[in-house]
């Protein structure tokens, strides 16, 4: 039972960092709209990946990051609950099926989605079409969804195999 409270707490902590980073983010947003854009343009034109060079870049990027830390966010807030009821619930309810799903389809999602804006990010910024990304990373990352999709259907499988015992009792 120890391992399952560290697995809760660090899914915890992760959760809280997360939003501490979405709102540190949502600051930087704010601020280069409403006090000075030129500082935050200054900063990002200096990154190695993008040069980012007008203020229209620089909300659409933090924009697109804000949206994509809020849908990862809510990947760990699903993860979070869903370690909660596997604790102190009962197995293979339809809540922990549904949410091994949704989780590995939002994280096959989100790989996805932010390979590719990461590409065509790079395709305007850098003037030049650069199709690079960590090959083990992002089928490690699409790996672990399937199997978080696959664990729903096996989950599925033992809920009716349980109610089936229960009935024949």
């Amino acid at each position: 039972m120890k391992s399952s409270e560290w697995t809760k707490n660090i899914f915890s902590v992760t959760y809280y960092l997360m939003i501490i980073g979405w709102i540190f983010l949502l600051g930087i947003l704010l601020y280069a709209i409403f006090i000075n854009s030129g500082k935050i343009l200054e900063i990002m034109g200096d990154a190695e990946e993008f040069k980012i060079k007008s203020k229209n870049a620089l909300y659409t990027f933090l924009t697109y990051g804000l949206l994509s830390g809020a849908l990862w966010i809510y990947i760990i807030y699903i993860f979070k609950n869903l370690i909660q009821n596997l604790i102190f619930g009962p197995l293979f309810t339809k809540f922990q099926i549904a949410s091994f799903k949704l989780i590995g389809q939002l994280i096959i999602f989100m790989t996805i989605l932010d390979e590719t804006s990461i590409m065509v990010v790079k395709a305007i910024f850098n003037s030049r079409l650069e199709i690079e990304f960590d090959i083990f990373d992002f089928w490690f990352v699409i790996a672990i969804g399937t199997f978080l999709i696959f664990l729903s259907k096996i989950f599925n499988k033992a809920r009716i195999l349980k109610q089936e015992t229960e009935l024949t009792v």
